[in-house]
């Protein structure tokens, strides 16, 4: 499977995810005889036909994925099994007003367990949106935070409508009571995020060290425009280091290009990170790498990064040492198993280590929510398992990176997913994102296809306004040092789908500007 691929599995809720049968080892780790059944209706009140189950999957009290087990529908509703532990439920609905976005029923933190069922998906659905919104409201109150009344509002009509949907006899009634209370407690949760984020910043003032970055894979087909608008925004770019690219025969590291982006780099004084060292991807592998030994790799692996790192010196400080290395089928073509994966994550850190003592360090990871545990053929760890295997194995490395292209959940899912990784006691730099500013086809880019419904269909203010929210929810919290786009500028080749700041005319969109005035509240603040 190829990261295209991939990320239409995981990115988009049209594409949602396939339903295999779980393995038969898994079954044997958690029995159950006992069949479970759901019902789920949508917004208008017809039951979910099997189209409109595909999306659901369960994940365990620790927010992991777990492979989907055996379903089926019948006469609207999903008739499954459970495992023996408590499972949490998600699944991708169209809220009509908000967007399309990932909801979660969790039993108010419990999880269900067989004795649960059967479920009123719904209504499960919009009692744990509102009970998470009030229950990280009431975490900010206890340390001085004061709500505005428009949220306050909000999350009050959002508890009458759930009361009039709990009461109501008639479905397609209680539907539209549930499609009401979740549209409130959507936006009330979003805005509360916002809002105490703004209230961070506001309390804490500015931070001169906060680096705000792109790739810098535009340079020098760019030109001009992409050279003068990148330094208005900056202060930190990624440069390539795809080892295949950068090595195409053994032996023949090919720094010219390197040398000129560093070059420019230094000129305006832009610091510069590596990306990556490692990756197991197709294009991270040399061809004469090809079916290589494990043993044999470690030692390729250790050479490379440290001639690499060596020769950069101070003119290179920062490095994703491995990307996606968590076990993901396509950023994992050779096959290796978890352990030697955190096994090659040590040697690849230790090297940038021997090769610059000063190195910052990074291990990078996608898909934060992990929805690709669900298949059978798939069942790598979660990126937030791999993190914690990496520090109990005392991997050494300065931060953790996470990629956030447009994850189909709204802020306050993402700000929970951030606090997850925020609580491993490693600072976080954003390594990866982006969002669309068009809902057609884009035949310049990776993707091609834009994905995702955020509030309303895909925008240049559309785009504008998410950046500016994510950046200052990223901003607001101490433990992120580093946010970095991906890509800068539509004028060459680019990864997501109208992604970039610049259009394909070199000119800036909206979200160059949004995001240059922000910068510039916060900086002078």
């Amino acid at each position: 499977m190829r990261r295209r691929r991939l990320l239409e599995f995981t990115g988009g809720l049209t594409l949602f995810p396939l339903i295999h049968q779980v393995s038969t080892s898994v079954l044997a780790q958690n029995p159950s005889e006992e069949t479970i059944t759901l019902q789920g209706w949508d917004f208008q009140g017809n039951p979910l036909d099997e189209s409109g189950w595909k999306s659901l999957y369960f994940l365990d009290l620790e927010d992991n994925p777990i492979l989907t087990p055996p379903r089926r529908v019948e006469n609207g509703q999903l008739v499954s099994s459970v495992p023996s532990f408590p499972v949490i439920i998600a699944i991708g609905f169209n809220v009509y007003g908000f967007g399309k976005v990932y909801l979660y029923a969790d039993n108010r933190g419990k999880g269900y367990t067989i004795k649960d069922f059967p479920l009123n998906l719904n209504l499960e659905l919009v009692q744990t949106r509102l009970y998470r919104v009030e229950s990280i409201i009431k975490a900010w109150q206890l340390e001085g935070y004061s709500l505005p009344a428009t949220i306050t509002n909000r999350l009050h009509k959002a508890r009458v409508y759930l009361k009039n949907a709990q009461n109501s006899q008639e479905i397609r009634q209680q539907m539209r009571w549930c499609q009401q209370s979740l549209y409130e407690s959507l936006w009330g949760g979003e805005e509360a995020v916002l809002a105490h984020a703004r209230d961070t910043i506001a309390r804490r003032g500015k931070r001169p060290n906060f680096l705000f970055g792109c790739n810098f894979f535009g340079f020098p087909d760019g030109g001009q425009a992409y050279e003068t608008r990148f330094v208005q925004l900056f202060n930190f770019a990624t440069i390539p280091l795809y080892w295949r690219s950068f090595e195409r025969k053994k032996g023949q590291k090919n720094y010219e290009n390197l040398n000129q982006m560093l070059e420019f780099l230094e000129k305006h004084q832009i610091k510069a990170k590596g990306h990556p060292l490692v990756w197991f991807a197709e294009y991270g592998i040399p061809y004469w790498l090809e079916d290589t030994s494990f043993d044999s790799m470690k030692g390729k692996i250790e050479t490379h990064i440290q001639e690499v790192t060596q020769y950069f010196g101070d003119r290179l400080p920062y490095y994703d040492v491995i990307n996606e290395g968590s076990g993901l089928a396509f950023a994992n073509e050779p096959g290796y198993t978890l352990s030697q994966l955190i096994e090659l994550s040590r040697v690849a850190s230790t090297a940038c280590h021997q090769g610059n003592p000063q190195a910052f360090r990074l291990i990078n990871n996608c898909c934060l929510w992990a929805k690709y545990r669900t298949r059978e053929e798939s069942n790598p760890d979660t990126p937030y398992q791999y993190i914690k295997a990496c520090l109990a194995a005392n991997i050494p490395f300065e931060a953790i990176g996470l990629q956030l292209y447009y994850p189909n959940h709204d802020l306050l899912e993402i700000n929970r997913v951030l606090e997850r990784f925020g609580q491993l006691g490693k600072p976080i730099h954003i390594t990866e994102l982006g969002v669309p500013s068009d809902t057609t086809e884009d035949e310049n880019s990776f993707m091609k296809t834009p994905f995702g419904l955020w509030h309303k269909p895909w925008s240049e203010t559309i785009q504008a306004d998410w950046i500016e929210q994510f950046y200052t929810l990223c901003y607001s919290k101490p433990y992120i040092d580093a946010i970095t786009w991906w890509d800068f500028s539509e004028q060459v080749n680019h990864f997501w789908a109208h992604g970039g700041f610049l259009k394909p005319d070199g000119q800036p969109k909206e979200a160059f500007y949004r995001l240059k005035d922000l910068l510039k509240r916060w900086q002078t603040d």
